[in-house]
């Protein structure tokens, strides 16, 4: 039931990130004003680098791109409950210019550039790498960054 997924669930949506910030803070700044991060949360997540294939037909539904399609950031940064985002994703799925999906600002750092790809892009994207334990230097960083830390 993410943000911008099918409302009748007709097509499947990938959510990524142009950087590591931007899918550190979509995946574990969820719940405002949480400082501490249990172990076995984090143990269930992997880190996944991605490769694209071929260029990516997105909608720009942040900057400029508000604008040009007459939306506002609140599509992608209101909170619950999404039919606003998924009726627009719906609309830009349908769309006849067959948009591999949508870029937008990362809702919990907007600095960040967040990606919602439709199951279309599927052959445009592959796994480049994976990481299953975070316990890294650059994830340990992310915790830094973001003024989080680890639960006892």
């Amino acid at each position: 039931m993410g943000r911008l997924n099918a409302p009748d669930g007709s097509y499947g949506v990938l959510y990524a990130a142009a950087a590591r910030e931007g899918a550190f803070a979509e995946t574990f700044l969820r719940s405002p004003g949480r400082t501490l991060l249990a172990g076995d949360f984090i143990a269930r997540k992997a880190y996944v680098r991605l490769r694209i294939m071929r260029e990516l037909r997105l909608v720009q539904l942040h900057g400029n791109g508000l604008a040009r399609i007459g939306a506002t950031a609140e599509v992608t940064h209101g909170g619950l409950p999404y039919d606003a985002p998924q009726a627009w994703s719906a609309a830009i799925h349908a769309h006849p210019g067959q948009f591999d999906g949508i870029a937008y600002r990362a809702r919990h750092d907007d600095g960040q550039i967040a990606y919602a790809l439709f199951d279309r892009a599927s052959n445009a994207v592959q796994v480049a790498a994976r990481t299953a334990n975070l316990q890294t230097s650059w994830f340990f960083g992310l915790l830094d960054h973001y003024g989080v830390g680890l639960a006892p």
